[in-house]
């Protein structure tokens, strides 16, 4: 019975855990613009080291960068920041 009682909470705590793991995305575009893959992968390298960023992807087409992120753990502010280091100002878009 102790083990059953045991299981069931573990399984409810694994449960609540991937519950909060929900990620953020956040879509800009940059100033300068991204003229080549250098830039795309100058953006991808430096900004993967902002705490709680997931995945980053840049479009050259779109002229944007989508940053998948737990909002727990950074802020737009974060980014801005972020980006500024490496010479780009950034601007939110919609999805």
């Amino acid at each position: 019975m102790k083990k059953t009682i045991s299981t069931v909470l573990l399984a409810m705590c694994a449960l609540c855990a991937f519950a909060q793991t929900k990620a953020d995305t956040l879509v800009v575009t940059t100033t300068p613009q991204m003229h080549c893959q250098g830039c795309e992968q100058k953006i991808k390298r430096n900004i993967r080291f902002v705490k709680g960023t997931k995945k980053i992807e840049t479009s050259l087409a779109k002229q944007s960068v989508t940053i998948v992120y737990d909002g727990r753990k950074a802020t737009y502010k974060d980014f801005v920041a972020a980006f500024k280091k490496i010479g780009y100002d950034i601007k939110k878009t919609s999805k």
